[in-house]
């Protein structure tokens, strides 16, 4: 899997601008201020999510009246493989949001990237994890 971030016309990841101080945050990205698109086909969710329907069809409106600023991203986990260059990118949280963006076949969801490594995979994912080259 080679995964490509959407482009801005500078040919950078497509970037938004640092959130604002009032956006809800999560321990793991409180100090990442880059939001990015990500496609959500390349976004892994090896858990299995319970969700409030309600707060889904909340979602799924919000989503569409208001700007994507308005929503909080979601973590990601990102894994660059060292010797092939793959992505690979992993959400374990985010369930409603990432829901509701598929519901909408939305092909991006802003998310915050927290680059991880091969052994904090390891910890999450134990035996179930497969080989990422």
């Amino acid at each position: 899997m080679n995964s490509t971030l959407i482009n801005t016309s500078n040919g950078s990841p497509a970037c938004h601008d640092q959130q604002s101080s009032y956006e809800p945050t999560s321990i793991h990205s409180a100090l990442i201020n880059e939001i990015y698109d990500i496609p959500m086909i390349e976004i892994s969710r090896p858990l299995l999510s319970i969700l409030d329907e309600d707060k889904v069809r909340s979602l799924m409106e919000t989503i569409q009246s208001v700007d994507s600023d308005q929503i909080p991203p979601i973590d990601v986990l990102w894994y660059e493989a060292p010797n092939s260059g793959n992505n690979y990118f992993f959400s374990m949280g985010g369930c409603h949001r990432w829901e509701a963006h598929k519901r909408l076949n939305l092909p991006t969801i802003r998310a915050k990237l927290i680059r991880t490594t091969l052994k904090d995979l390891e910890v999450y994912f134990g035996s179930s994890l497969s080989n990422l080259a």
